[in-house]
């Protein structure tokens, strides 16, 4: 016993520090197009709506394909895979030397991002709590955080190309580690975990319903458009109104992110004694008062608790998944969430900036508020549907 709870905290530690180079592909690219617009001539910022695109579909592919993945090979053995291949498209950017090459290695490194995003998740979702969930997010958090530092760093004293291939050898580090973890077996048996899931589930009610499956994959929909449009265009709506300069408008994404962290933190602290559905009712109280704030006054206090009360959704949801589908059916369902999540990322970013542009700047506040409403009404129809299988 005491064992096996030693192998059971090296692989939290494992996971953990893996998940952290998850995070590397936003940050990095944050600080890395600047050198990229200015070496490689004709890029504009135009570009960037390509790449993002591109970087989506495959990200949602990924997920997409989870489940099919997972018949032939381990959630770990993907996740290491998906490892690999941000890897590759990491040093394929580096060596890149036009427009093309950058939009093909970029979706390239979306594929393996949504590799490692929705297998990890699943496995997860599968094996731990909203405790640990949202514990292995703020790693993310942190990577997203520390990459735009390093590639910043390295593109003063070298350039960005270096700065890619510095990040790939990190991703070589924790490949290296993930290799170790499978070869002392420090993984949870999936045979003997499906063996125990059989007897649970005969024990426990499950939503079956067709229609369940789509309004948990909505929520993750709308949970993807909601922060990456914030954090995007807020700076724009407050230049607009004059409350903010370019130069000041930066901090507003740092103190998001960092509060996502926080959120993720404090959340996946209480997660030992409030379960999933109030964590997800407290974080849009949260976020709904933030984007208030944004909304009135313009204040950095509204971008802290929105990141705030939305930094524990998405590692909250996913473990929820856990406890209202079968667990024959969890990779799928958790890869289609995150498929979801990439697709509301591409479509309502994309919807916002068409109703900003030909309406007003001001349209952003509502609009998110109308996504963090939907998550929530999605959310509670499954609460109530729910109940009524324990009724």
């Amino acid at each position: 016993m005491i064992q096996k709870k030693k192998n059971i905290m090296w692989l939290l530690g494992v996971i953990l520090v893996s998940y952290f180079v998850v995070g590397f592909p936003d940050g990095a690219f944050t600080v890395s197009w600047l050198g990229i617009a200015y070496d490689l001539q004709g890029m504009t910022t135009a570009h960037t709506g390509y790449i993002l695109v591109g970087y989506s579909v495959t990200y949602t592919l990924a997920g997409i394909i989870l489940s099919w993945l997972n018949r032939y090979m381990k959630l770990q053995t993907v996740y290491l895979k998906g490892l690999v291949i941000m890897a590759l498209g990491f040093i394929g950017l580096a060596l890149s030397t036009n427009f093309t090459l950058v939009l093909a290695t970029i979706t390239l490194y979306g594929f393996g991002t949504g590799l490692m995003a929705s297998s990890m998740n699943s496995y997860m979702a599968k094996h731990f709590t909203a405790r640990h969930n949202n514990w292995m997010h703020c790693f993310w958090g942190a990577g997203a955080t520390l990459s735009p530092i390093i590639m910043g760093h390295l593109m003063a004293v070298m350039s960005w190309r270096a700065g890619y291939f510095v990040i790939s050898g990190i991703l070589a580090v924790v490949a290296f580690i993930l290799i170790i973890s499978m070869y002392k077996k420090v993984w949870i048996d999936e045979e003997h975990a499906q063996e125990e899931a059989v007897n649970t589930t005969e024990k426990k009610r499950y939503l079956s319903k067709r229609w369940h499956q789509v309004v948990e994959i909505l929520t993750f929909f709308f949970l993807g458009g909601t922060d990456y449009t914030l954090v995007f265009f807020t700076g724009a709506v407050l230049i607009s109104r004059g409350q903010e300069t370019i130069e000041t408008v930066a901090i507003f994404s740092a103190v998001y992110y960092l509060s996502m962290t926080l959120g993720r933190m404090f959340f996946g602290w209480i997660a030992k004694w409030l379960k999933e559905v109030p964590i997800v009712r407290i974080g849009v109280v949260v976020a709904v008062a933030g984007i208030a704030v944004l909304y009135l006054i313009g204040n950095v206090w509204g971008m802290a608790l929105t990141g705030f009360g939305l930094g524990p959704m998405l590692p909250t949801l996913v473990s929820d998944t856990s406890n209202r589908f079968k667990p024959a059916i969890l990779s799928k369902i958790v890869g289609y969430e995150l498929a979801a999540f990439g697709a509301g990322i591409a479509v309502l970013f994309f919807v916002t900036s068409q109703i900003m542009h030909f309406i007003s700047y001001e349209a952003l506040f509502p609009l998110a508020f109308s996504f963090v409403t939907l998550v929530f009404l999605c959310n509670e129809v499954l609460a109530r549907a729910m109940k009524s299988t324990k009724a």
